[in-house]
Parts: structure tokens; C-alpha cells; sequence
């Protein structure tokens, strides 16, 4: 094989796609399961977006490419930043094999877009569409067509029936620039985003879950619109051209969200100024732990960061003394946290020195956040029916068995098996 394609569609369950298929809601996808294999596929951990996807497109575990979350603080500072595509530090597909023409479209976590041999359109979180495209010539293209980013998320939660039209007018617009891009370019290597799945999940995993739910039908309807696109792109390439259908982390019901900065504080680990509008910059001196978003637990070390307060060696016994009161949460009597892990657990490589102490991964329903000023440790989610879960990710690939595939694939393992499809070799 000479071309490959990867679709992707954001925060899929493997369950889902497998429901919906043999439904018949997705009927292309029924007819792929009879040309490929489907599995559960593990997510990053954190299982945050521009995680996975930096694992996906890198082939790399994040201690190697160096993503661990959308946001990150600003070197010997406590300012916050959002994820830039700089701070990759590993190669992407395209830059490993530049030889190749490639057409991406809406990939998280590739803001600013930058030069590849062909196509890149940034996709979430990407706040200027000019900066989100390379080359600048197709701008003016896509704003004629009404490209997106991504739906106007604020306004479409506040509708269920302006975010569904928001949700298919977006993944229209997509699917008529991917068609008008392979159209015209020799490309040997598409990728394609639907991130409209993930956005909808979020605000009505409710309405999937719950067949009396008023929207059942609507949410039915978007994922419909998905497989015709699918159906689309699949019309675009041809039958031996490598296929692979991947999500980036699995969904779930929210049941209760949990605030990891308000324990922080309870426990007597964060102390902070009284004045939220400073943010993380509000840490007073004494601090020795801190959260970022989701689950990521970070100690306020002396030399790394502006009023750092732990030495090296009280290290080893507070993070002895967080994982005992984090393994002791509970709600109600059920326990909230499921695993606890260090960063050389989890991570390995160059880029560790950038990770948190500790990873929380939750119980099922319950959702972490940092919360920095919360003022309760539990709050029932408003807004939010769904959220991300490290297991049930979507691996789907076109002309293999079972048994070509890794027993417990995860989200690092998505490139090196598209490349070996790529190659002709789909063991």
C-alpha cells in the first residue's frame, strides 16, 4: 500500500460505534466491521485531547513528546498557558517522513499549523483561524465555506437545537473541504478529525444513554451524519488504500465532579491569596502541592517554581502522605479515586522532567478538576452530561485479523500500526 487514511473521531466509545453499527444508525460502519477489526483501544493518562492525540501522532509515550495536558505553566513561573504545538517535542508523522504529501484536517493539538508537505488545519484548541492553516493561501477558501474550528461551544450548550445545527454545519463544511483537498492534491497520507462527537457526548451523553431522553432521536441523527461522512471520505480512497477509525479516549456519565485544589486546601497542602482574578499566581509561600486540570498533581518544589516550598528530601514523604489521603476519598461511601500513579510510572523519556508527581485516574461517574478557588470539594455537574474516561477508545482497521493487532492496543500504538499497513505489512 501506498496511501493510508485516518479518520478520527474524537471521544468515541468503542461500545458506541459497535452499538450504533449493528442498530443500523451507522450502516457504513456495519459494512467496514465486515472488512476489519474493531477494539477497545486504552487512552493516554491523562486522558486529555492534546494527550492522546500528541501520542497518536507521535507514536510516543508523553514523557517522550512532552504534552501532558492542554494547559501547562510558563517555565519558573506559576502562569498558565495553553498548548502550543511547540512544545512537542517529538516528531509528528509528517515530519518523520516528510517525503510523503499529507492532507490533515482538524487534528487537536497541532496550533499554530506548521509547514508540512501539503495540508495542515489545526484543529481544537486553535482561537485564530489564520494561524490554524498551512498554507495561508486556503484561508480565504475556507472562510468562504464557513469553515470551523470547532462549534461556538458556549452558545450551543445553551440550545440543544442550536448545537445540533451547529454540529452539522461544521461537520459539513469539513467534509466539502476534505472532498475539494484530495480532489485536487496527489496526497499519500490523510488524516481527518470529527470533533463535533466529542462536543455532543459532552453535553448529551444523557440523550445516547436514555432512550425516553427528549434529544435520543437528534443525537441518533448527528452520529447518522457522521457515518454519511465517513461514507463520504471512504468514497474519496480507494479499497486498498490502508484504513484505520480511531478515537482519542472513551465517554461516560458524570455523576459528581471533584475538585482537587479545594481538598488541596482542606488538607493544608495549598494556601492561597484571596484573590481568584490572580489565578495560580495567588499560591502563597508554604503551598507544597497544587492541581492542574483533570488529575494532575504537581508539588510546589523550591527552585522550580516562584515560591517553592518543598525540598528535595520532604519529597518522597508528602507524595507517600497525598497518595494515602487521595486513596482514602470517598462519596457517599464509594471510593472516588481508582488508580494513583508517579510520573516514572506512567512515563518515560526526555521529556519527564515536565511531568506531574502524581496522575489521579477516577472511579466511573466521578470527574476531576482543579477547582482552584472552588469553595466545595463535590458539586453536581451543570451543563456536562459526559466526560472522558482512559479505557474504551475506538481502534478500528481495514484488512486485518484479530490477531494482527496488539491484545491491549492503546493509543501509542496507532502509528507504528499505520505504518506498517503503509508498508504492507499489517502484522
Amino acid at each position: 500500500m501506498s496511501r493510508g487514511a485516518i479518520i478520527g473521531l474524537d471521544g468515541v466509545p468503542h461500545g458506541l460505534v459497535e452499538d450504533l453499527a449493528h442498530r443500523g444508525v451507522m450502516p457504513n460502519f456495519r459494512e467496514l466491521l465486515k472488512e476489519g477489526v474493531i477494539k477497545p483501544m486504552r487512552s493516554s493518562i491523562p486522558a486529555v485531547s492534546a494527550v492522546s492525540w500528541s501520542s497518536m501522532m507521535t507514536g510516543a509515550n508523553p514523557g517522550v513528546h512532552g504534552v501532558y495536558g492542554y494547559t501547562e505553566f510558563l517555565p519558573g513561573t506559576y502562569v498558565v498557558a495553553y498548548h502550543s504545538s511547540r512544545w512537542l517535542r517529538a516528531p509528528p508523522l509528517w515530519r518523520r517522513d516528510p517525503s510523503k504529501r499529507y492532507v490533515i484536517i482538524n487534528l487537536p493539538a497541532t496550533y499554530p499549523a506548521g509547514e508540512v508537505n501539503g495540508v495542515l488545519i489545526s484543529g481544537f484548541v486553535a482561537p485564530d483561524l489564520e494561524r490554524a492553516v498551512y498554507p495561508k493561501e486556503l484561508v480565504e477558501e475556507l472562510r468562504e465555506l464557513n469553515y470551523k474550528v470547532d462549534v461556538d461551544y458556549v452558545r450551543a450548550s445553551s440550545s440543544p437545537l442550536l448545537l445540533f445545527k451547529e454540529l452539522s454545519e461544521t461537520l459539513r463544511a469539513r467534509v466539502e473541504v476534505c472532498k475539494r483537498l484530495l480532489n485536487r492534491i496527489k496526497w499519500d497520507v490523510l488524516i481527518f478529525v470529527i470533533t463535533g462527537t466529542d462536543r455532543l457526548e459532552h453535553l448529551l451523553w444523557d440523550a445516547y444513554m436514555d432512550e425516553d431522553h427528549e434529544w435520543h432521536g437528534e443525537f441518533l441523527q448527528y452520529f447518522r451524519h457522521v457515518d454519511e461522512a465517513i461514507g463520504e471520505i471512504l468514497g474519496l480512497i480507494e479499497e486498498d488504500d490502508a484504513l484505520m477509525i480511531i478515537s482519542d479516549h472513551g465517554m461516560e456519565h458524570i455523576e459528581v465532579n471533584v475538585n482537587l485544589n479545594r481538598l488541596l486546601r482542606d488538607w493544608g497542602y495549598l494556601i492561597l491569596e484571596d484573590n481568584p482574578r490572580r489565578s495560580y499566581n495567588a499560591i502563597k509561600r508554604g503551598t507544597k502541592a497544587f492541581a492542574l486540570d483533570p488529575s494532575r498533581v504537581y508539588l510546589n518544589r523550591v527552585g522550580r517554581y516562584p515560591r517553592g516550598s518543598v525540598e528535595r528530601d520532604e519529597e518522597e514523604g508528602l507524595l507517600e502522605e497525598l497518595t494515602e489521603l487521595f486513596r482514602g476519598l470517598t462519596w457517599r461511601g464509594r471510593r472516588v479515586i481508582k488508580e494513583i500513579y508517579r510520573r516514572e510510572e506512567l512515563y518515560h523519556g526526555d521529556a519527564v522532567d515536565k511531568a506531574p508527581d502524581l496522575i489521579l485516574v477516577p472511579e466511573s461517574g466521578f470527574n476531576l478538576r482543579a477547582g482552584l478557588f472552588r469553595e466545595e470539594v463535590f458539586e453536581r455537574e451543570e451543563g456536562l452530561s459526559g466526560k472522558h474516561t482512559e479505557y474504551d477508545a475506538l481502534l478500528y482497521v481495514r484488512g486485518v485479523e484479530g490477531d494482527a493487532l496488539p491484545e491491549s492496543p492503546s493509543i501509542e500504538d496507532v502509528l507504528p500500526i499505520f505504518q506498517r499497513l503503509m508498508e504492507g505489512e499489517p502484522s
